[in-house]
């Protein structure tokens, strides 16, 4: 039997309160989808997207370290829609609008009133609606994790005999395995700790044993789903393992990724946000939903654990961004919390004070200023400044992908030359080895990018400060050889972006 929770049945109240959420979670995620160009990531995806089926395959995992289904699916998109900054990211603003409703169905699955206080808030969740407005496959993490808690929650509430419910719930943890897997590589943790989770409940469970057999059989056909892109994986990993930016973990850390990862964006609020979430598992396991309640501890808490294992024990991995599975469970606990609260206008009061709280952080996103890198403004000042028979030089060439994409936008032509060779460079010297389509300047053989720059009137130098890639900068020494000099500097901010302007050292004397 089916065991049912008060309110099983949808109501035209139900349907039109979930309406109401939906419609809020697109309003955040489409508004001002386009005020700011493509930053640097972005264009890895727009270039990803841009390449052979082939490819896909066997390039971008070379040059991006994900698994190449986002790139896929926006491929396919673009050729519907587009490749403006609105379509290129509007892909992720309707997986976050799906991502909202799939923790609306995971969190019915404790009651209706979950069901709406979850997705009001995961609608609202700062975290979740920037990564909503950027075309990178975290969005796509989280749709795959709110699959996988509804799975979860659904075969939870099904016991023995109740087949049809448990089916649909068996379906979503394959789909929501694989999909997380092919999203990102981080997310083999995610799925991890849902492995420890129920190997414990089994264990310690007896009423729950009776899932073992079924969730053998979606564990092997998520496998199985998987395996293609393992080899890959296996490349991918050692490159990260090589060498790799993140910092490794510390308190501070954990605190500072989960502000962003959970929370409002800064320190203060994370520890009553905690104590709400914990509050929430308190009550189901009060109320008796103690094997939801488990799961739902679990997956945040086991998760954020092995991350941090990794990172300690191999290389750090730790980061907001791959921690965005967690959320979805995160919010149903929330919502659960805000559910035990029986006076409606009590009720009513939490929500408000919560949501208020997030849109106070998400109006950050649709503020007049920079937030990503201005490119739009570096494309134009570029073509200005080389005017119709100069060049633009990009160090590193992955520099080439955003300025290619905002000049492409603004109908600009103008030729653009990665320093030591173009995206991607496959074959030289990389300065990370988890991206191997970037090369490092120094050391390398420069007479190409010489031959391209000879007696051009002007040459365009985009880089950024510190630059990692060009240290003893090779390039404004070779322009120098090739007598040229400096007549111009332009700072760009966020990204510490730079643009010099050298022309002949013979012109205007």
């Amino acid at each position: 039997m089916v065991r049912r929770v008060p309110g099983d049945r949808l109501t035209a109240r139900d349907l039109a309160g979930a309406a109401l959420v939906l419609a809020f979670a697109a309003a955040l995620r489409f508004h001002c989808l386009g005020c700011e160009a493509l930053w640097l990531d972005e264009g890895f995806s727009w270039w990803d997207a841009k390449q052979s089926l082939a490819d896909l395959w066997r390039v971008v995992p070379q040059c991006d370290p994900h698994p190449p289904l986002y790139a896929f699916l926006l491929k396919g998109w673009i050729a519907l829609f587009g490749e403006s900054v609105v379509a290129v990211r509007s892909l992720n603003a309707v997986v976050g609008v799906v991502t909202t409703g799939v923790v609306m169905l995971a969190a019915r699955e404790i009651g209706p009133r979950t069901a709406l206080a979850a997705g009001l808030l995961f609608a609202a969740a700062p975290f979740q609606v920037e990564f909503a407005h950027e075309a990178r496959p975290y969005a796509l993490l989280a749709l795959a994790a709110a699959l996988l808690a509804f799975g979860m929650l659904r075969i939870l509430r099904t016991e023995e005999g109740g087949r049809r419910p448990a089916r649909t719930g068996w379906i979503a943890v394959v789909v929501g395995g694989a999909l997380a897997l092919w999203s990102n590589n981080v997310a083999a943790l995610l799925l991890a700790a849902i492995a420890i989770a129920a190997a414990a409940m089994f264990v310690f469970d007896r009423g729950a044993r009776p899932l073992l057999r079924p969730a053998f059989v979606a564990a092997a056909a998520v496998a199985l789903l998987w395996a293609p892109y393992i080899p890959t994986l296996a490349e991918q990993a050692g490159g990260v393992a090589a060498d790799f930016w993140i910092p490794p973990p510390s308190w501070w850390r954990l605190a500072n990724e989960l502000r962003f990862a959970i929370g409002f964006w800064t320190f203060p609020p994370l520890g009553p946000l905690l104590a709400l979430w914990t509050l929430g598992l308190v009550a189901l396991w009060w109320r008796g939903d103690r094997r939801e309640a488990a799961v739902l501890a679990a997956v945040p808490v086991l998760t954020i654990a092995l991350n941090i294992a990794v990172s300690l024990a191999l290389r750090p991995v730790f980061i907001a961004r791959t921690l965005i599975g967690i959320a979805p469970a995160f919010y149903v606990a929330l919502g659960a919390a805000v559910a035990t609260l029986e006076r409606r206008w009590l009720r009513g009061l939490a929500l408000a004070a919560l949501v208020g709280a997030q849109l106070s952080v998400v109006q950050n996103l649709y503020v007049d200023h920079p937030r990503k890198e201005p490119w739009n403004d570096i494309a134009r000042a570029a073509a200005a400044a080389a005017g119709p028979d100069g060049i633009v030089l990009v160090a590193s060439n992955q520099e080439a992908l955003p300025l290619g994409h905002a000049l492409a936008m603004a109908g600009l032509t103008v030729p653009v030359r990665g320093v030591p060779a173009d995206f991607p460079a496959i074959g030289l010297a990389a300065r990370y080895p988890s991206g191997k389509c970037t090369p490092s300047i120094e050391g390398q053989d420069l007479s190409a990018v010489r031959d391209a720059v000879r007696g051009r009137p002007a040459v365009v130098f985009i880089t950024r400060r510190n630059n990692v890639y060009d240290p003893h900068r090779d390039v404004e020494i070779m322009l120098a050889w090739l007598g040229y000099r400096q007549t111009d500097f332009v700072p760009f901010q966020p990204g510490y972006l730079e643009m010099r302007t050298f022309v002949p050292a013979a012109a205007g004397r």
